[in-house]
């Protein structure tokens, strides 16, 4: 047997944080007389109800705007213990979509004479801090940053959390300078893309040093303030959380990520459908005559630096192949979002849904392509199957490996959970006699009896081309 790498599994096996899908959104152009009347509430049924159906989400809000046309769609319900359905009023965190944010702080801090595109990152660290550089001696600068092209990876190397359902928290400005002298680089900076939090965090962290403040707050009064955005925030009062959608992940409820530090530009805002997309469609327009400022740094942040091979990189955004849409998503460890924008159609499309998965940003991609005169398929999701409370019982529990980390089985909704030590929980769907599967990596578990219709003595993890025995402990 082969020796088991628990650090590899760590790794394999978290959440992957504030992600990118590599969805690439391809819009073809469609007439206006090609165009038929669309029924909106049946085309977010169309495309959400798969996600409800899979267990993925327990629901959404949806805001659509085309040609001056509104409307906001709710599916689904709050959590899976009510039947209370969202509103335009519940809020949720929407994980990198906050990128796109901390691209337009970037470009507006350019407008302002701040820093450069080419402003070295080692001018901005505080003293005695020597950044990394690449193999021949190339220095990171900040439009790396928000392109992913810095050469870092996606998280900070020194980012050891001590609860695995909250993995920023706790993690400090000390820190994030700290990585920066030891954090190696993958590639020379500018050459390639690695989609970065780190990079991104670290962005907003020493722009908001540079201009003598905290990121939020200068974020909310250069940006938002003169939209009009009032709410979309990161930290959250009282009366927010209490309006806080209830976090998910496969149908269990996990906890909220939302938490001030220096990873936060990377993806920790929370905001509701209204104000999301209000935000959206402000990137529709030119100009605004009351406050031309913040419309040259809307425009600048989607110039496109950085050309991935699938699309372009702007300051945050995400160009699509089709050269018109412009798009971000958003996933952090109980919550999915997508936002797309397109010049071209004047469209706008945000999706909002207190679930863990990237099939929200498919749906919004989907949602995007009807608006604008395509017909595609709804995702083709499997409902999982629900298992009985005896067999549960025979299976639920704790088991212990040789090499020193526990699998705990939980359940929920009659559905099977599995929690590697340190790691989140995640749910494991039947694919066999006894045998379980995940769905966010290659690996299954095996449960085995020593008796008919005993309790199961051990589980196998089958990972990596590796057979991992854990033996029941009774805890």
């Amino acid at each position: 047997m082969q020796r088991f790498d628990s650090e590899r599994v760590h790794w394999c096996m978290h959440a992957q944080l504030l992600t990118l899908t590599a969805a690439v959104l391809f819009v073809s152009p469609v007439s206006a007389q090609e165009q038929q009347p669309l029924d909106r509430d049946a085309i977010v049924e169309k495309h959400l109800q798969p996600l409800i159906d899979a267990v993925l989400i327990p629901g959404a809000v949806v805001g659509l705007y085309k040609d001056d046309e509104l409307s906001f769609h709710t599916v689904g319900t709050l959590n899976y213990d009510t039947d209370q359905a969202p509103s335009t009023n519940t809020i949720y965190e929407i994980g990198s979509i906050g990128k796109v944010f901390t691209g337009v702080f970037f470009a507006d801090a350019i407008r302002r004479g701040e820093v450069t595109k080419h402003t070295k990152l080692q001018e901005l660290v505080p003293e005695g801090i020597e950044v990394i550089k690449g193999a021949e001696g190339t220095e990171i600068e900040l439009w790396h940053l928000t392109t992913h092209s810095s050469g870092w990876g996606t998280i900070p190397v020194n980012l050891m959390p001590s609860d695995p359902d909250q993995p920023f928290t706790g993690y400090t400005e000390e820190m994030l300078y700290a990585a920066h002298e030891s954090m190696p680089l993958n590639r020379e900076p500018g050459t390639g893309f690695e989609y970065s939090n780190f990079g991104v965090g670290t962005l907003g962290t020493v722009l908001a040093r540079n201009a003598g403040g905290e990121y939020e707050a200068l974020v909310k009064q250069r940006i938002f303030k003169p939209l009009g955005l009032t709410s979309i925030s990161i930290e959250l009062s009282d009366a927010q959380l209490a309006r806080l959608a209830p976090p998910t992940n496969g149908g269990l409820t996990v906890k909220r990520w939302g938490d001030s530090n220096p990873i936060a530009p990377a993806g920790l805002w929370s905001a509701t459908a209204p104000e999301l997309i209000t935000f959206a469609m402000e990137n529709l327009r030119e100009t605004n005559e009351d406050s031309l400022e913040i419309y040259e740094s809307l425009t600048n942040a989607r110039e496109t630096m950085f050309d991935t091979g699938y699309g372009k990189v702007a300051f945050g955004w995400m160009l699509a192949m089709d050269g018109s849409t412009y798009w971000h998503n958003g996933q952090t460890g109980g919550y999915s979002s997508y936002m797309g924008i397109n010049h071209v159609f004047d469209t706008a499309v945000v999706v909002l849904a207190n679930g863990a998965t990237h099939a929200t940003t498919n749906a919004g991609a989907k949602l995007l392509q009807e608006l604008i005169g395509m017909n595609p398929e709804p995702m083709q999701l499997e409902a999982p199957d629900r298992l009985d409370d005896a067999y549960l019982e025979r299976i639920l529990g704790v088991y212990r490996s040789e090499w020193g980390f526990d699998i705990t089985f939980t359940s929920a909704h009659n559905l099977l959970y599995a929690r590697v030590t340190n790691q989140n929980a995640y749910r494991v769907d039947k694919v066999g006699d006894d045998r379980f599967g995940y769905s966010a990596v290659p690996a299954e578990l095996q449960f085995a009896f020593d008796e008919e219709g005993g309790v199961a003595s051990s589980v196998t993890l089958f990972q990596n081309g590796a057979e991992t025995k854990c033996v029941r402990v009774d805890e």
